[in-house]
């Protein structure tokens, strides 16, 4: 006897909208528009997204990227086609922020250049209050920031998490943690930092 599938939550591969099925789209039309976007399409979201971010899309915030492996071979070469450099992978090098504070991934900077838009004074990778070596990504006034990008991949870095929140408990500090979901598909960081109103 097979085990019984359940429908998950999910967001439909074009539009976007959240919907419970096993299902890629949330319904017929939209099954059938993703399967059938133009390369024309393709290319105008990926520059439109560049106009107003400032950066390329990842592909877990393109609705569309499924159709753009399909009209251009990969991901990468549509992203080629737009006229734009691929992303690396994600911590394989450093970016500078529109401050110049440099960061150790995409997801870094984007926080970073998020407080440098809103005139948040912020510092990078500044000690702990420990003899451990480990520093915190971000330090805004009297709040600790920790980027988590990598947390449930790797043994090593869970290990280093648990380390700094215990350091967080000890010493009482104030704190906010950062997910890849509070940046994509949807960047939330305005919820998300929301404690910072009086740091303004």
């Amino acid at each position: 006897m097979y085990p019984k599938r359940y429908a998950v939550r999910k967001k439909c591969e074009y539009c976007n909208k959240e919907f419970i099925s096993r299902e890629k789209y949330c319904s017929r039309p939209c099954a059938n528009k993703g399967q059938t976007i133009s390369k024309e399409v393709i290319l105008e979201e990926i520059k439109k997204f560049y106009l107003i971010n400032q950066r390329i899309p990842l592909k877990r915030e393109f609705s569309h990227t499924k159709s753009a492996r399909v009209r251009f071979g990969s991901w990468n070469k549509a992203i080629k086609v737009a006229g734009f450099k691929p992303n690396p992978v994600m911590f394989a090098r450093k970016h500078t922020a529109v401050d110049g504070h440099i960061c150790d991934s995409l997801a870094e900077k984007i926080i970073d250049d998020w407080f440098y838009k809103r005139n948040i004074p912020h510092k990078r990778s500044i000690p702990y209050p420990s003899s451990l070596g480990l520093h915190v990504d971000f330090r805004v006034g009297d709040y600790w920031i920790e980027f988590f990008g990598l947390h449930g991949q790797h043994k090593r870095y869970d290990e280093l998490r648990k380390e700094k929140l215990k350091l967080i408990k000890e010493y009482d500090l104030k704190f906010i943690e950062i997910y890849p979901k509070d940046l994509f598909p949807t960047n939330k960081l305005d919820q998300v930092l929301n404690t910072l109103g009086p740091v303004r």
